[in-house]
């Protein structure tokens, strides 16, 4: 312990001298006084190690100058020595907390040497033990931390951690933004408030300054003059210091205690740097948890727009056939009305137009309410759906188109069918942006056929769209489902890529696989069927 500083105190000038020079020649840093007072003042201007004290001085005893120096350096160990070796003696030394005791005069000069070693020893032994133990419960606050993915939440759980492992009474965490001066107070505790204060003022310019963790007591020593009376204002009789500079970014964790408290101790501080470290990254874990999430939200977002985006640039490829098909009902309606409102005609055929002008509008509704039903944003919900439904609806929507262009679909759905789980409105979607592919693929061709085929195979439903058109270059079939790929010259290249992005998302699988009728394009949506289907 050669770097180790020892504080000699006894009224006997001889036994100081001695002492000093024991231990002057086993390299320690010796400090002595016959005064007790002017030992104290000594223990508020430097940190020393180590106090060597007699018991019985008449201007105040060992016991009482052991107890106030540790009220200004909580860390001090103590070795006593007397003249007067009993029971009693050693009894209240044991009580008082001193780390050993040693008999005057020394039996020979090495005995004192060899108690200062095993007294600061046994000191660093028990700071060690006591440092441990209260690592422990550091480790299960980690994991709270950690687990904490709400920063409100988490702020909540350091400031209550705070307290429970250092009883402080005021508790600050503040932080400086990258490339910014000013500090900005995160956490706080309750009471008391001592934040808006000159006294707070003044203590905070100079926690800003620190580069590494600090114990600072009001009583001493005075290295830090210029804060303590601002602490002793505040009624503070320790402060605790601990600087976090991550990412750019600095923390600084204050705590306080009053004058009823004991001072803060190195080891308090050491277990503080660890607990601000942590607590400094697992504020960085939730605030990028909460970034994350909201990217998603808004990612989830943006895929809801593109998909209805895609959705609508379909329904205008349907536009044309839409009106000749909602203009037919229409023009049937306003003939039979007509006619019925003739006053030649006898009320039999009265009826027969009534009846007629009912059907084409029952026609007509269907034919907008499946165009509305496309049309609109569905539920992202999931639920139970019966593909032959979900089928039906797309080939009411594209028949009269398909019709135009002469185009021949045949569909074949296995009977008794399972249902899948999933957003019908979706699913839906693909399954039209298919046909529509198809359709376009084989517009231009004398023969212009689809096949639509919906069976089961190893607990999938399995749905085939497949045309009699040229198929699909083998340079572009490598990236078919990738964005802004595209066969067509208007198309947009995103219908493959969102109908691709909406099967995964039902943990299913789109894919193009050789067809069964021809060399032209097949795709194959697998989906999983309802447990227990």
């Amino acid at each position: 312990m050669a770097s180790a500083s020892v504080l000699i105190v006894d009224d006997d000038r001889s036994i100081v001298r001695l002492c000093q020079r024991l231990l002057e020649r086993a390299q320690y840093e010796v400090f002595a006084s016959t005064d007790p007072l002017e030992a104290l003042k000594i223990l508020e201007s430097r940190k020393v190690d180590l106090l060597l004290a007699d018991i019985r001085m008449p201007v105040m005893d060992g016991f009482e100058l052991i107890e106030r120096s540790r009220d200004i350096q909580s860390d001090l160990a103590v070795l006593v020595m007397t003249g007067f070796g009993t029971v009693d003696t050693a009894v209240q030394a044991l009580y008082k907390g001193v780390d050993g005791l040693i008999l005057k005069p020394f039996e020979n000069t090495a005995d004192l040497v060899q108690a200062v070693q095993r007294v600061l020893l046994d000191s660093r032994q028990k700071q060690e033990a006591a440092r441990a133990q209260a690592l422990r419960p550091l480790f299960d606050l980690s994991e709270s931390f950690v687990a904490e993915t709400s920063l409100e939440s988490l702020e909540k759980l350091i400031l209550d951690g705070a307290i429970r492992t250092f009883q402080a009474k005021t508790i600050c965490v503040y932080q400086i933004a990258a490339g910014s001066k000013e500090p900005k107070l995160i956490i706080q505790s309750a009471v008391p408030d001592p934040v808006g204060t000159p006294a707070w003022a003044q203590i905070l310019r100079f926690v800003f300054t620190l580069q590494t963790g600090l114990v600072v007591n009001a009583a001493g020593p005075e290295d830090h003059a210029a804060i303590q009376p601002a602490m002793r204002s505040l009624g503070w009789s320790s402060i605790m210091v601990a600087p976090v500079i991550r990412n750019d970014q600095r923390f600084y964790f204050v705590l306080g205690r009053d004058a009823l408290q004991n001072n803060f101790s190195d080891s308090e501080l050491d277990l503080l740097v660890i607990f601000a470290r942590q607590s400094v990254v697992a504020m960085e874990n939730a605030r990028l948890y909460t970034d994350l999430k909201e990217y998603v939200r808004k990612v989830e977002e943006s895929q809801r727009a593109l998909i209805q985006a895609e959705k609508m640039a379909a329904v205008g490829r349907l536009m044309s056939s839409l009106a000749h098909e909602i203009n037919n009902p229409l023009q049937s309606v306003r003939n039979c009305v007509h006619l019925a409102m003739r006053d030649e005609i006898n009320e039999d055929q009265r009826a027969s137009y009534l009846n007629m002008t009912e059907s084409e509008l029952e026609r007509l509704v269907n034919t907008v309410r499946h165009m509305l039903d496309f049309y609109r944003p569905g539920p992202a919900t999931k639920e139970n759906i019966d593909l032959g439904v979900v089928i039906e609806r797309v080939v009411h929507l594209l028949t009269p188109q398909m019709k135009n262009l002469g185009v021949t679909l045949d569909v074949k759905v296995a009977p008794g069918m399972p249902q899948v789980n999933g957003v019908k409105d979706q699913l839906q979607q693909v399954i039209f942006n298919l046909i529509l592919n198809s359709m376009d693929a084989v517009e231009n061709l004398p023969e212009k056929r689809i096949w639509l085929d919906v069976s089961k195979a190893k607990g999938e439903a399995v749905i085939t769209v497949e045309d009699s058109g040229p198929g699909v270059d083998a340079e572009i079939r490598e990236h078919i489902f990738e964005p802004f790929v595209s066969t067509k010259k208007a198309g947009t290249g995103l219908g493959l890529s969102i109908s691709y992005t909406i099967i995964e998302a039902h943990d299913g699988r789109l894919s193009m696989i050789p067809g069964k009728h021809g060399a032209g394009a097949c795709f194959e949506i697998r989906l999983p069927l309802e447990r227990g289907a």
